[in-house]
């Protein structure tokens, strides 16, 4: 019935039907995620704090996706492909990381841990946003704690889409680029499409674009990354790569950027 109802839901905020009524269910979904989250966030900073995160990547993203001590900052993703996307970060150990969408923070502590130790690491969400997203302003302080001792990490709580937005992330950047970007917001293709464009710009040499949600998602047809990623895919001046864990599983996907000569 739950299931119904939000594909209803999405299917009106596609179509752009019935405003109203879609974004009083998103702000009602997300004060229902956040006070389930209030309920056990303290018990999760306190773990995390006692024992801290595995050093290993796979152990890392197994606590934090599956564990009770994840709960409440669980990733919407898939655990291989989320352990796939953040080897590559602890690989490369970008300096710079933005992720376009922080939702409920899981994701924003695996790239603070597996960065490099002196990153500067941005984090864009909408308050209410589309897909999840807008944490409470109490969550601030927990997300704050994700950095380690000699990174720095700003929290930006505003439309990914804006241009002051975009004019902050650059202020925060400095002289410096963007070694690595995720893109994992609202979802629509427009918006995604102008994520991709304001601040893929900003891609380092060798930096790289992470995009979520590149399959056609079965469930929720304001999902449309898809789309953009076939046009991504489509462009000779782009290196591409998927990491999906089943073809057929229906929703995620991760696609990598990266543009050659940058």
């Amino acid at each position: 019935m739950l299931d119904s109802i939000k594909r209803q839901v999405r299917i009106w905020e596609k179509d752009r039907r019935h405003v109203w009524l879609t974004r009083l269910a998103t702000f009602l979904w997300m004060q229902l995620q956040n006070q389930h989250d209030r309920l056990f966030m303290a018990a999760t900073m306190r773990e995390l704090a006692e024992t801290g995160l595995p050093r290993d990547v796979d152990a890392a993203v197994h606590a934090v996706m599956e564990s009770p001590f994840g709960r409440p900052i669980r990733p919407m993703q898939l655990s291989p492909e989320l352990s796939a996307l953040i080897k590559i970060v602890a690989e490369n150990k970008p300096k710079t990381v933005l992720e376009i969408g922080t939702a409920r923070g899981g994701t924003l502590l695996l790239l603070c841990r597996f960065a490099s130790p002196d990153a500067t690491v941005i984090s864009v969400d909408l308050p209410y946003g589309r897909n999840g997203g807008g944490y409470p302003k109490w969550k601030e302080n927990h997300y704050k704690s994700f950095a380690m001792p000699g990174q720095k990490l700003h929290l930006i709580r505003a439309d990914s889409h804006a241009p002051e937005t975009v004019q902050k992330v650059q202020d925060l950047l400095g002289d410096q680029g963007v070694d690595f970007l995720l893109i994992d917001a609202d979802h629509s293709y427009e918006g995604a499409r102008q994520d991709f464009e304001s601040y893929g710009s900003l891609l380092t040499e060798n930096g790289t674009i992470a995009v979520h949600d590149i399959l056609p998602n079965h469930s929720d047809p304001s999902i449309e990354v898809n789309r953009l990623w076939r046009e991504i895919e489509a462009d000779d001046s782009y290196d591409t790569e998927t990491i999906v864990a089943d073809p057929r599983q229906g929703n995620c996907g991760i696609g990598l950027v990266r543009v050659p000569g940058k």
